[in-house]
This record gives structure tokens, C-alpha cells and sequence, in this order.
């Protein structure tokens, strides 16, 4: 019984002391990191968790059809440039939501983090414009992707070059 609970403890051979202490400075020197990457920061994170929770649970609960017509009704003009105010909270939420999704115990892929980041955009009076295009070769096969623009600015999906935008029913808000 004594064992078991030493290897409980000790997931290493006790001669190897010097193991935990290393992953204790690993964590020490991450959190002195995440630290130092300010409270505006943490604020963000958090609101790109409760937006991108939110988002995963809207698309398990609602149809393609529910979320095309809950969307805005305005389609954006993708022209213009984004400027000001607006343009750094669209860089605030590009830089969150990707890298707090990556952290979640639940799938957060394309389409949840871009509803997410449309959802906190809007909030805060900032049209954006989802897409959701395809591309087809032949090294990865048929793919699909989502991903939300503001004005110029891509606010999520990474490298879009691949994909081909999908075009929206004529009488349907874009996404």
C-alpha cells in the first residue's frame, strides 16, 4: 500500500529528485509570463472563454438556418479600412479568442471561435462579416472553413488563401 501511494507522489524514481523540481520552475517561470501580460489581458481572455462557451453552445443547440437569420442583417463593406477605437478592439479580440480556444477542454474550431469573436464584436457596435468557403486538393481532400473579417482586417481563421467563400442565399443576412 505504501508504494502505490509513493508512485502516487512520485511519478518519477526517487533518485531523479531533481525532476519535479524542474517542472515547479517550468511553472513558475509560465505563470511569471502570463503575469506580466497585464490585467486588459486576462479581461480578454476570460471574455473570449465565457464568448467562445456561449458559441459552442449555440451551435450544438441551434440549426444552420437559426443561425443565418440571428445574424446581423447588415453586410459589412468589406472595403473600407477599420480605424480608431474600433480597430484596436478588433486586434484585441484576433489576439484572444484564437489563443484562449487553443486552452479549452472543448473543441473550439473555426466556426465556434468566429462566432464567438462576431458576437463580442457586436456587443461592442462593430460589424463584421462571417464566411464560410471550401477548397478542394488534392494532398488534404475536400475542406471546409469559417472565418470573420471587419472592414479589411481578418479577425479570425488564420490563412484564408486556400479557401473559396461560399456565396449567401440572396434574401438571407450574411452569417
Amino acid at each position: 500500500m505504501l508504494a502505490a501511494s509513493s508512485q502516487i507522489l512520485w511519478p518519477t524514481p526517487l533518485s531523479s529528485l531533481n525532476e519535479p523540481m524542474r517542472i515547479a520552475s517550468n511553472s513558475l517561470s509560465s505563470l511569471l509570463r502570463a503575469a506580466a501580460l497585464g490585467p486588459a489581458f486576462w479581461q480578454d481572455a476570460l471574455r473570449a472563454m465565457l464568448e467562445l462557451a456561449a458559441a459552442r453552445l449555440r451551435l450544438g443547440r441551434e440549426t444552420a438556418r437559426a443561425l443565418l437569420q440571428s445574424s446581423p442583417d447588415a453586410t459589412p463593406d468589406l472595403s473600407l479600412p477599420v480605424a480608431g477605437h474600433d480597430l484596436l478592439m478588433v486586434r484585441r479580440v484576433a489576439f484572444a479568442i484564437p489563443r484562449v480556444a487553443a486552452r479549452l477542454p472543448w473543441r473550439a474550431d473555426c466556426l465556434v471561435q468566429a462566432l464567438a469573436a462576431q458576437r463580442w464584436l457586436a456587443r461592442r457596435g462593430i460589424v463584421s462579416a462571417l464566411s464560410i468557403g471550401v477548397s478542394n486538393n488534392a494532398a488534404d481532400g475536400f475542406l471546409a472553413h469559417a472565418w470573420l473579417k471587419v472592414g479589411d482586417e481578418l479577425v479570425t481563421g488564420g490563412d484564408i488563401s486556400p479557401f473559396y467563400p461560399l456565396p449567401m442565399p440572396p434574401n438571407q443576412p450574411r452569417l
